[in-house]
């Protein structure tokens, strides 16, 4: 392996001042839920960014979604006389402007027996939601490589995988059984806090529902247990918005009227607040490839093949962007893409302060490498990893967690085509404590040296060599839906 230099002094390409400033800038739109007028604000600035550093064929392709915007939520008790912080699950429905008051009605974890113990007809179902496990053992099974310089990321659990509730099910459960409304208790949350944007399917969902955090729980718990009454507000809007997904292409050395292969790297923009990790860290390196690869740094030579950028949208509406960029493209330039490239999550590592916030610990976020390719390409992934000291890093089974990663560039994994994403699960994505403190600033420029050298090599080899021996070729069946983004029970009359 050629090993390239970039983002030297010579370099027109950013350097960590930039990424960082771009960063800040993408924060201070605010908080940029799919169809936010925040979120199609940062579409122009990135059109923008992208017509500035020379890319061609930039467009907005509309990804019309759900755009679920709260307003009010309230939990109040007269018996005792009681008001609760609390924050409406997404997707959720809206209550009547004077709320709904009706007693709670207990349901522990969910389970069978437990619904089977009571009537929740007319009542507010509560139930103790519980977080998976992020065991590190899942992310090293049928790993390419293991990159662990300290030997700190250990096979039991490294902490709980918020963005996925086990027992989410119950919310259906409740309404099946005739509940209301319905709360869920956040007593796995390593913070207090009731700010939580999980689910992000995208599915509009039938009852009312509210969020509270784990130092409340025990309180509304004991009330439920006794059938307290209580009222709950939870007041927005629901419209369908075209959000878009932000394309450019910087063409290959081909020539205008050949059919090149390209190849595609992709992050997407929007966030449940305004969040830095998630995802401004990963548009700083999308736009520092864009930026390096537009210029040819040094005056080296194009690349054979077209090289596509694409912000996606709807990551926090079941990850719609590429699915639809997927759709829209597969009987065309996605015939000839022979890798795509996924980038999210530059991350500091946190732990739990004991006092109701986060520490960090100095150490990155356990990366995930997700894969799906040949050993050659996981070669080439290995090789460049190692040459920019990227530590943490796990290139994992793209299929240990389900019918696709959990990674927003999932759709060109399924599509068949050889892929790799980055991406980290720290515990505060889902929450306002994603400031730009939690970004692993030392970790950005190496991040973008990684898929920049990554891409080069990958330049130079057969599709067919990238593509050997993948686990899910070209014209595999569908991928159900996973776990994460299961859609609505049908709920019977």
């Amino acid at each position: 392996m050629t090993t390239h230099t970039t983002f030297d002094s010579k370099s027109p390409a950013p350097r960590l001042g930039e990424m960082l400033g771009w960063i800040r800038r993408i924060v201070g739109f605010g908080t940029r839920r799919p169809g936010y007028a925040q979120s199609l604000q940062v579409e122009q600035w990135l059109e923008a960014r992208f017509r500035e550093f020379g890319l061609a064929e930039v467009r907005r392709e509309p990804v019309p979604v759900n755009c679920w915007e709260p307003a009010v939520s309230a939990l109040t008790f007269s018996e005792p006389a009681l008001e609760l912080p609390c924050f409406p699950i997404p997707y959720t429905a809206w209550t009547a402007a004077e709320g709904l008051a009706t007693p709670l009605a207990f349901v522990g974890e969910g389970s069978p027996e437990e619904f089977q113990r009571g009537d929740l007809r007319g009542s507010i179902a509560v139930a103790n939601m519980r977080f998976a496990n992020l065991p590190g053992a899942a992310l090293k099974r049928g790993a390419q490589f293991i990159r662990d310089a300290n030997q700190s990321v250990p096979d039991g659990p490294m902490h709980v995988a918020n963005w996925m509730i086990r027992n989410f099910p119950a919310y259906y459960e409740a309404q099946q059984r005739g509940a209301v409304g319905f709360i869920g208790l956040l007593v796995d949350s390593p913070t207090d806090g009731c700010d939580f944007y999980v689910p992000y399917d995208g599915f509009l969902k039938g009852l009312p529902g509210l969020w509270v955090g784990r130092e409340h729980a025990p309180q509304v718990r004991a009330l439920a247990q006794v059938g307290a009454a209580a009222r709950i507000v939870s007041l927005g809007e629901n419209r369908v918005v075209d959000s878009h997904n932000i394309v450019g292409v910087i063409p290959g050395s081909g020539g205008p009227n050949v059919e090149r292969e390209n190849i595609i790297i992709t992050c997407h923009h929007d966030a449940p607040f305004a969040s830095a990790v998630e995802d401004a860290s990963g548009l700083a390196v999308l736009l520092a490839l864009a930026k390096e690869f537009a210029a040819t740094p040094g005056g080296g030579p194009r690349l054979r093949r077209d090289l596509i950028f694409v912000a996606s949208s709807g990551h926090f509406h079941g990850g719609i962007g590429n699915r639809v960029f997927v759709q829209r493209h597969g009987e065309g330039l996605l015939k000839r893409t022979v890798a795509a490239f996924g980038v999210e999550h530059i991350a500091e590592e946190v732990e739990s302060d004991q006092h109701g916030g986060y520490r960090l610990t100095g150490r990155p976020e356990v990366r995930a490498l997700f894969f799906d390719g040949s050993r050659k390409f996981a070669g080439i992934l290995a090789e460049a990893a190692e040459g920019c000291g990227l530590d943490r890093m796990i290139c994992a089974d793209a299929y240990g967690f389900g019918p696709e990663p959990p990674c927003d560039s999932a759709p060109f994994f399924t599509a068949g085509i050889p892929s790799a994403c980055h991406i980290s699960g720290p515990l505060y994505l889902f929450d306002p404590q994603d400031t730009i403190d939690k970004v692993r600033a030392a970790d950005l420029v190496p991040v973008a040296k990684f898929f920049a050298n990554a891409i080069r090599e990958v330049d130079s080899v057969p599709a067919t060599e990238l593509a050997a021996g993948m686990k899910r070729p070209r014209g595999s069946p569908p991928a159900p839906p996973p776990p994460w983004f299961q859609p609505p029970k049908v709920v019977g009359i």
